[in-house]
């Protein structure tokens, strides 16, 4: 009961601290598969399984010069005889002539409760901004953009989250800022206005059983930042799951993201603990003749632990 106690008064705090931030200016990359690895989110998610998982990510995002395209490599798992997950996560963004890479680390403590699994998680993370200014069009040679001449910065950033999950595994939640702080003077237009933006992610979702051996999960993911419109993803994943152990699951997933974003997804796991995920998002019919579809793939290994994941269903 003291353990249920501490964790709801610290995500009470957690809470209050999430929604005290100040409007700042840049974009954490954008994915659609996060309910397969919640730890590109959410520190806290680093070790929720007992077996480490890896994956490698590419997004390519519309058909146009110069739209985003995102690469993600992350591991994670859970220390022997510890209560502690550890994580590693490396990105690549590019827009334009701007390219983002960072590094980070991730620590959670995990520990039980009345109602389930809580852990608490921080992140602690280096990023390497470039802009290459030289490569743009010139409209106008006196516009003072061009005479700073090409931008190669690096800064330090520091996260925290909270995730749970109940004892049966049947539903679970999380809230996190991934880069609640950052070191970014160098890239500031004004002491008061910050480059790197603090993004509020809330999440959670559950397992509903059908009449038809299937099972659907809900989730919802909620992404706030001080300065822009509220986001809202609300996704429907089924799951159809072959017999025996060893056999292959297959997960089909349809979901909605608020400014008229539609996405479908697969993920499939394979025996031998190999995951293929991909996902497609489409727009409305002027934006999506205009700027074209939205891909991304996702190729993952688990070893060690708990591996047999088709004995026990893995739902988040």
């Amino acid at each position: 009961m003291k353990n249920y106690k501490f964790s709801l008064f610290a995500v009470i705090l957690m809470g209050f601290a999430l929604f005290t931030f100040e409007s700042q200016a840049q974009q954490d990359f954008l994915t659609s598969q996060y309910n397969f690895n919640a730890e590109v989110l959410n520190p806290a998610y680093a070790g929720a399984h007992n077996y480490v998982q890896t994956s490698a990510m590419y997004r390519n995002q519309w058909s146009v010069e110069g739209a985003p395209t995102t690469q993600v490599l992350c591991a994670d798992g859970l220390l022997k005889k510890l209560p502690v997950g550890v994580g590693l996560i490396i990105t690549t963004d590019r827009i334009g002539v701007t390219i983002e890479r960072t590094i980070s680390a991730d620590m959670s403590y995990h520990f039980r409760t009345r109602l389930g699994k809580m852990s608490f998680g921080l992140r602690g993370g280096y990023v390497g901004y470039s802009a290459e200014i030289d490569e743009l069009v010139y409209w106008d040679e006196g516009d003072p953009v061009y005479e700073t001449g090409n931008i190669k910065e690096g800064f330090l950033t520091l996260g925290f989250g909270a995730f749970f999950s109940a004892t049966d595994g049947r539903w679970f939640g999380g809230i996190s800022i991934p880069n609640y702080y950052a070191k970014d003077d160098v890239l500031r237009s004004s002491p008061d206005v910050r480059f790197y933006k603090r993004h509020v992610y809330a999440y959670g979702g559950g397992i509903v059983k059908t009449g038809w051996g299937i099972e659907l999960k809900p989730s919802m993911l909620i992404r706030a930042t001080g300065g822009a419109p509220i986001s809202t993803d609300i996704n429907l994943h089924a799951l159809l799951m072959e017999e025996g152990p060893g056999g292959t699951q297959v997960w089909l997933g349809l979901g909605y993201r608020t400014r008229s974003v539609t996405v479908a997804s697969i993920e499939i796991a394979l025996p031998h603990n190999l995951r293929f995920g991909y996902a497609y998002d489409f727009m409305g019919s002027e934006l999506q003749d205009a700027l074209g579809s939205t891909h991304e793939i996702q190729l993952g290994f688990n070893f060690g632990g708990e591996t047999p994941l088709i004995q026990n269903p893995r739902y988040f």
